[in-house]
């Protein structure tokens, strides 16, 4: 069974607080439920409240990963979507209406949602103003993808942060303070470009992923975090792996080379890389 917070909502007005009893931690936790073209999904927890961002599968796919994470007690206080892509969003207005749960949306999102009027619960985002939910603070920074309004999410609460950043064609400038002082990050790392020009793909659509408003390769993640990364997170989930395009074994590879050149072995070692799936859920991780 999912438990489910109540939320009083404000229109207007992005500052609410969860009262009712659930399971919650003394920290951070935070598991990656699915990602990939098969439905995406992450759980984020803190000692007061429990958010889902994006929900790209149905109830039961949930419980069944909640169940496989042994988070099947764990309640859900409200749904942030990045972009309404279906992947993303196939599950939300079902979950929303069966359980009351409050959606946060950028308006562009908001457009791509069918059946609006079930949802019993709307708060529409703008990027840069940051959502808080009892003690998780939730900001929205903008994102290069070809989606309307797309956003990527930073967490805040307890001291912990961290930031969540897929489906997006680049790592663009105004995206970097974002990732900055986290303690965790989720960065897709979805495709080998090699495997992309070489596949069977046809020509339009390896031009959408190669280009900048498509997805992330193993390539762009390894130059942020081999350029650009301040080494404060100690765990990066590669999040978006493409099953044609890409393995986990090349993302791996990649990732870990990056901070290899870049640390070496004074501070790489202390960086873990998780991997996340398309059908399964990834390690919990709790801070």
């Amino acid at each position: 069974m999912l438990r489910v917070g109540a939320i009083p909502f404000h229109p207007g007005l992005i500052n609410c607080f969860s009262y009712l009893a659930g399971t919650f931690y003394a920290s951070v936790r935070v598991c990656v439920l699915g990602s990939g073209s098969s439905g995406n999904c992450t759980l984020v927890a803190t000692s007061k409240v429990s958010v889902l961002t994006d929900l790209g599968f149905g109830p039961r796919s949930l419980l069944r990963r909640l169940r496989a994470a042994d988070l099947v007690n764990q309640r859900i206080d409200a749904i942030f979507l990045t972009h309404g892509h279906f992947d993303h969003i196939s599950g939300v207005v079902g979950m929303a209406a069966q359980w009351e749960i409050p959606v946060f949306l950028t308006p562009g999102t908001l457009h791509e949602l069918r059946d609006l009027d079930l949802l019993p619960r709307v708060e529409v985002l703008q990027a840069g103003v940051p959502v808080i939910l009892a003690d998780l603070s939730v900001t929205p920074f903008a994102i290069s993808h070809d989606a309307a309004e797309p956003v990527g999410f930073r967490f805040e609460a307890e001291g912990v942060a961290g930031a969540l950043a897929t489906d997006l064609g680049e790592i663009t400038p105004a995206v970097l303070p974002h990732l900055a002082k986290c303690d965790w990050l989720i960065l897709e790392s979805n495709h080998d470009e090699n495997l992309v020009r070489l596949g069977s793909y046809p020509l339009p659509l390896k031009q959408r992923l190669l280009s900048p408003v498509g997805h992330l390769s193993n390539h762009a993640v390894a130059g942020f975090l081999s350029r650009q990364f301040d080494a404060r997170a100690e765990h990066i989930f590669l999040a978006h792996l493409s099953r044609n395009n890409n393995t986990p074994a090349l993302a791996l590879e990649s990732a870990q080379a990056a901070l290899d050149q870049r640390f070496g072995n004074v501070c790489s070692p202390a960086i873990a890389l998780h991997l996340t799936d398309q059908v399964k859920p990834s390690i919990v991780l709790d801070l």
